[in-house]
């Protein structure tokens, strides 16, 4: 049954599907928005006709302020009288949280911090706007980053950088962002969107099964020690290579005579021309 957001508009464009969160005032995060997000990555998941998902914000101030404080407050005051058990059970993931079979973009359009950044995290790529900032802030309330971010930030930027990053709370930029590995690209603001969706639309041109083999070669053989990662990639590559699709492609390949990149490398030469004539021209035309 299709699910009725509260806190997301939908759009859909082809194989993608956008998700533009709105809670206004602040978009301040919380169990519930968590977890209508999370069922609306499982409805994707499990849709055939989608093959790539945007989380974006529909309001042009902030991405996701923050996960609501005040909830953590209660929680704090909860545990101060009955502690739970130990170990506490962490809870099964769900979502975007579980690493599903298709790849998911955050397109940041404006300031997040906290829970918001360490929700970007969780996603394959972030394409992020110059006019917004991000920080990891939690240590400025005395807390620590609890929504993975002390395991998913030393693994996109190192341990140094990360450490600095948590325990200063400092805000980055895009630009910055992107230098240290935090984001994938940073984009003028009028391209965010554009540049987003061209890219998720790139990924969903890719054949759909070899995207989600590649994506669990790499996410679960992060985890293991080379042997074991090598083993999973055999095992993978061999189901591919003896697929439908794997084949059909392969064969068109060879009856087309195996040729080289020339002519793609081309087309990309004259657009990465374009592109760098467009943003000297948009220079120039700002000295003026």
């Amino acid at each position: 049954m299709a699910i009725d957001p509260k806190f997301f508009m939908i759009d859909k464009d082809g194989a993608v599907v956008i998700w533009r969160f709105y809670y206004p005032p602040k978009n301040i995060w919380t169990g519930e928005t968590a977890q209508e997000f999370n069922d609306l990555v499982e409805e994707f998941y499990a849709d055939p006709d989608l093959r790539v998902g945007i989380m974006t914000s529909a309001m042009p101030d902030v991405f996701v302020q923050h996960f609501d404080v005040s909830i953590l407050v209660q929680m704090g005051e909860q545990l101060q009288k009955a502690p739970p058990p130990q170990p506490t059970e962490r809870p099964k993931p769900r979502g975007i949280y579980r690493r599903g079979p298709k790849p998911v973009i955050a397109a940041i359009n404006a300031n997040l911090a906290g829970g918001g950044l360490e929700l970007t995290m969780a996603c394959d790529f972030r394409f992020m706007s110059r006019n917004a900032s991000a920080a990891q802030s939690e240590v400025n309330v005395g807390i620590l980053p609890g929504g993975g971010g002390t395991q998913r930030m030393p693994r996109l930027v190192g341990l140094p950088k990360a450490l600095e990053l948590m325990l200063t709370g400092r805000r980055v930029f895009a630009d910055e962002a992107e230098r240290i590995g935090l984001v994938t690209r940073a984009c003028d603001p009028l391209t965010l969107m554009p540049e987003t969706l061209a890219f998720a639309k790139a990924l969903a041109d890719r054949p759909p099964l070899a995207v989600q083999h590649i994506r669990t070669c790499v996410y679960q053989g992060w985890d293991m020690p080379l042997e074991k990662g090598l083993e999973l990639e055999g095992q993978l590559f061999q189901e591919l290579v003896k697929s439908k699709d794997a084949l059909e492609r392969m064969r068109a390949y060879v009856s087309s005579g195996q040729p080289g990149a020339s002519a793609r490398l081309a087309a990309e030469r004259a657009e990465a021309e374009r592109v760098w004539k467009e943003r000297l021209a948009k220079k120039q035309q700002e000295k003026k």
